[in-house]
């Protein structure tokens, strides 16, 4: 779940242990603890960044034209169906009830529509890789399709990652106004034992992809 699997890949071997992780003061929400097979530990709980507290929470969603029912990121072959989270209790955005699903923070903006869409999809699970487990692999220029579910497709072009703080609050993540973008967010960096979370948070920023020109009779050569 955005936790600590630790690959025994790494040391040589074949396959992994489980870490337990608890709940993070952080953006993404966590998770129920489920029970694992003998020999593996309790799967813990993902974590993200902050949401904001400089201006008041918004507490119902923003109009939305509609909202995104599947998110396609042919590099890293991840098609997934985005699940709509809010806000926890303790002011996190929640995470997707499953891994293979991606999380859309539906407080903010629809993929397409001006500000910043968050997405937010698990690292791992206590089961294996989970959705945005290849999500480091993403570079300037890669495609990220967002389905609505009207059916009309947005496509946005990578043009930029960054690693933070797990506690960090990125300036203009959650913005609800300025040019369409979208930012999707994962687990990242070392694992930390005495706070149970990963170290740093992957934020994948892209932007919408410029429009097609529609090509006339007699255009062209």
């Amino acid at each position: 779940m955005l936790l600590g699997l630790v690959a025994l890949l790494f040391l040589g071997g074949a396959g992994f242990w489980v870490k337990t992780a608890a709940g993070l003061k952080l953006t993404l929400a966590a998770q129920p603890q489920q029970t694992a097979q003998a020999g593996a530990s309790v799967a813990g709980a993902p974590g993200g960044l902050p949401v904001p507290k400089v201006t008041p929470l918004v507490t119902a969603p923003l109009a939305s034209s509609s909202p995104p029912a599947r998110v396609s990121i042919p590099g890293i072959k991840v098609d997934a169906a985005a699940e709509p989270v809010d806000v926890d209790a303790q002011g996190r955005m929640a995470v997707p009830s499953r891994p293979e699903d991606v999380g859309w923070y539906r407080l903010g903006p629809s993929p397409g529509e001006p500000g910043n869409a968050v997405i937010d999809g698990h690292l791992d699970w206590w089961t294996g890789a989970a959705v945005f487990w290849q999500l480091a692999r993403l570079k300037v220029g890669d495609a990220i399709v967002v389905t609505r579910a009207d059916g009309q497709s947005v496509q946005f072009v990578v043009d930029g990652t960054t690693t933070v703080l797990y506690d960090s609050r990125p300036p203009g993540l959650f913005a609800t106004d300025g040019p369409p973008s979208l930012s999707l967010i994962t687990c990242s960096g070392s694992w930390d034992r005495q706070k149970q979370t990963y170290s740093t948070r992957l934020v994948v920023h892209a932007s919408l992809a410029p429009s097609r020109p529609t090509q006339t009779p007699g255009d062209g050569g």
